[in-house]
């Protein structure tokens, strides 16, 4: 037979399984002939010729290896054979993957290489002693069983390694079909569990996706005319119309849709492996039984974040922001069957937004890289799209710029993940978080990004939940987002007016500190080019000179409360607890005889009783500390205010030590995600009658009672605070002052500020 005719006339046929079984069959033709030519009818039933891998599988395109084992009984003469099977395929160009080796050899090969397992678990007898293949697949087949626990083990790691090295094929510009991860060898490794009968996959579905992802790779190979899985920008239109796609665009939002069904069902699996492999016995029923709260209506389960029993899936729109929150935070995954349930039966969120969804979805984008998969099971769930409907518009979006390697969903996480490293240098943590996530929202339509971003955050920031001002934050942070690396770059720093025209642009300090954060979290999710060193540089300057131009326009934090609360002060009563219910929480005012560590205190009390500070502020009037506080339940209902206020006086008696409590509860606590080390700052020039001192610091249970015993421990005074908890992230700001009234020397200062920068990077939480 002319076996190149026959495989270059297939060149004309249509893509798809059809045309990949036919080069099977005249592939296995072509084989037959030359191992009949090779092999006397007496020499027949001792050798064989089989396929492996996508040989095996009959998964061929024009670009493939011939993945080959001749097989042969111990003892019998075999190169000269082999010699006389192999030349014929390589005088033809043929690219061959093969070896020759006795069942024995395969079984204790297979014992050492996973690569070998992964092979034969898809072998298929072409030609020849067709018992050879039965033989040593069944042996292979029950030493892969029989070894699992360990050999998965195995695999998961190689998974990784490959993951690590080529990244993830749903969110590339021009990735590898074959090794990025979600893409074909997923596939075949998610096979090889599922013959391990230690986890289930969804065959039907695998299937399906793998063979519209062959097709690419056949539309490719068939356009490069040579075995390259590499789907790299200049060959992606012509791959787009040979499989019948209008651009390149459509082209990678399809692979990245694919690839995110692999790689969903990969993850899946691969937590369920890990989780098993913790659990047996005793120990498994143990921790089966084991659920740990992790938020209201969330616990922890077998290394899974899922709902608790009574969690009101149909009532509790926010439900779900609140368990991807816990599970970001705490670093473990959603269960499928959670997700199930929260895309089947959530209700639609309320616009605006509650303050809990929004605090909420901050705290999931102040995870940093444990962002990632919780976010794609959300998305992969369809909630992100219940949520913000306009992800929908650059999901798998490919990027035209050469500086970027992601698609834009994949940037846009990214910079979410890297901004984390600058919220200690920003006042508002959240809105740089916020702002970072939808900077590039604009991408995938035909206007200029920033405008049409601009209008789009315009539109959605109120219905999330944000002030007034704080949207006009966020539509100005998309707008400007590449005000700095592009005038840094193209414009004169020595001239007065670049200076001034990025002046009027950002307007004030605070706004400037965000929109350079945003700006060094953009240049790091797009890669070595856009985050050089001189590009770094200039635009550090720049920002240095407009600083210089804008100070003493920064905008001061008022301590003082209002006229109402200052009042209470006058009242004869030892302890007062006032409360309001507002949305999502309580405002409480607590009002008692001012004492050193008070603040510390009283937010110890609060978090004994299980709730969550979300912001506060204290003043002391006439030796009375009258403290405001805004809190919210961890889990289920707020307690009785009798049982706050009873509390308040054991520990003010003390009879009640707060601080063992809550250090006692914190080692059942699962271990936080890695953060952003605290800052801590002295702010100048904003009180006469106080040392000014802001601490920016990722939340952690018992975080402001940490602080405030830290201050207190110094010998200092607090005389106001004012306390937020943005998302995850704590902005805190305290003023204080000598017991006799003075502010603190520059000695002292320096001294406070080294005693919260321990507290906040080296002691446990609840001290």
């Amino acid at each position: 037979m002319d076996y190149l005719k026959e495989r270059n006339e297939l060149r004309s046929a249509p893509i798809g399984a059809e045309r990949r079984r036919h080069l099977s069959d005249i592939t296995d033709s072509f084989l037959i002939e030359i191992f009949n030519n090779a092999v006397s009818k007496k020499d027949f039933h001792k050798v064989a010729l089989i396929g492996v891998g996508g040989s095996g599988r009959q998964s061929m395109t024009l670009g493939s290896d011939l993945d080959l084992v001749l097989v042969h009984e111990n003892g019998f003469k075999i190169d000269e054979i082999a010699q006389k099977i192999w030349y014929p395929i390589w005088d033809l160009g043929i690219k061959l993957d093969h070896s020759v080796r006795t069942p024995t050899q395969v079984r204790n090969m297979a014992a050492e290489d996973i690569a070998v397992v992964l092979g034969w678990l898809d072998a298929r007898s072409i030609v020849g002693n067709s018992e050879f293949e039965k033989q040593i697949s069944t042996a292979v087949l029950q030493d892969w069983r029989a070894f699992a626990d360990k050999r998965l083990l195995e695999l998961h790691d190689k998974v990784l390694e490959r993951k690590e090295k080529f990244g993830e094929l749903a969110q590339l510009i021009e990735p590898d079909l074959k090794e990025s991860y979600g893409g074909l060898r997923d596939v075949t490794a998610l096979r090889s569990v599922a013959a391990t009968w230690k986890s289930d996959i969804p065959k039907v579905v695998l299937d399906q996706v793998n063979e519209k992802l062959l097709d690419v790779r056949d539309a490719l190979h068939t356009v490069l005319d040579k075995p390259s899985d590499k789907l790299i920008r200049q060959e992606q239109p012509v791959v787009a119309q040979k499989l019948g796609f209008s651009d390149a665009d459509q082209l990678i939002r399809h692979v990245s849709s694919l690839a995110r069904v692999i790689a969903h069902h990969s993850d899946v699996t691969w937590h369920r492996i890990k989780s098993a492999e913790k659990k047996s016995g005793l120990f498994k029923k143990l921790r089966t039984e084991n659920r740990s709260p992790l938020a209201d209506g969330v616990v922890l389960q077998d290394d899974y974040v899922v709902l608790a029993r009574d969690a009101k899936t149909t009532e509790d729109a926010t439900l779900g922001l609140r368990l991807a929150a816990a599970g970001a935070q705490s670093g473990y995954l959603i269960s499928p069957h959670t997700l199930e349930r929260l895309a089947n039966e959530l209700p639609t969120l309320n616009t605006p937004w509650p303050i809990e969804a929004r605090d909420s979805f901050v705290s999931l984008l102040g995870s940093g890289r444990q962002l990632i998969p919780i976010w794609e099971s959300i998305d992969f769930a369809g909630l992100i799209s219940n949520w913000i409907p306009v992800w929908n518009r650059v999901r798998g979006c490919p990027q035209s710029s050469q500086v970027h390697s992601f698609t834009v969903d994949r940037h846009l996480l990214e910079t979410a993940i890297h901004a984390n490293k600058f919220t200690r240098d920003v006042s508002r943590p959240d809105l740089l978080l916020v702002g970072s996530l939808f900077h590039d929202i604009g991408k995938g339509g035909v206007k200029d990004h920033s405008d049409e971003g601009a209008e789009i955050i315009k539109d959605l920031a109120p219905k999330m939940g944000f002030e007034k001002q704080d949207c006009l934050i966020l539509e100005r942070l998309v707008q400007h987002h590449l005000l700095l690396p592009e005038t840094a770059t193209t414009r004169d720093l020595e001239d007065p007016l670049t200076i001034k025209s990025v002046v009027d642009k950002v307007q004030t300090e605070d706004f400037l500190e965000l929109l350079h954060a945003l700006t060094l979290a953009d240049a790091l999710a797009t890669g070595p080019m856009a985050s050089s060193d001189w590009r770094q540089s200039l635009i550090g300057e720049l920002v240095a000179k407009v600083k210089n131009e804008l100070r003493g326009e920064r905008i001061d934090k008022d301590p003082h409360l209002s006229k109402e609360k200052q009042e209470l002060a006058k009242r004869k009563e030892d302890v007062i607890v006032e409360a309001n219910q507002i949305d999502q929480g309580l405002s409480l005012t607590i009002v008692v005889e001012d004492r050193t560590g008070l603040l510390g205190l009283i937010a110890g009390v609060l978090s004994v009783h299980r709730l969550l500070v979300r912001s506060a502020r204290t003043e002391t009037i006439n030796n009375k500390a009258v403290t405001t506080w805004r809190v919210t339940p961890e889990f289920g209902d707020a307690p009785n205010l009798s049982q706050i206020q009873e509390s308040l006086r054991l520990a003010l008696n003390g009879q009640l030590d707060v601080f063992e409590k809550l250090s006692l509860r914190a080692q059942y606590l699962p271990q936080p995600v890695s953060v952003t080390a605290s800052k801590i700052l002295e702010i100048k020039g904003i009180s006469n009658s106080a040392t000014v001192i802001e601490v920016r610091a990722h939340d952690e249970p018992g975080f402001l009672s940490k602080i405030a015993h830290a201050i207190s421990e110094t010998g200092v005074d607090i005389q106001a605070a004012i306390v937020e908890t943005l998302g995850s992230e704590v902005v805190d700001v305290f003023y204080v002052r000598e017991p006799n009234g003075e502010i603190l020397s520059d000695k002292r200062c320096q001294e406070l500020v080294q005693a919260l920068d321990y507290a906040c990077n080296h002691v446990p939480a609840t001290i």
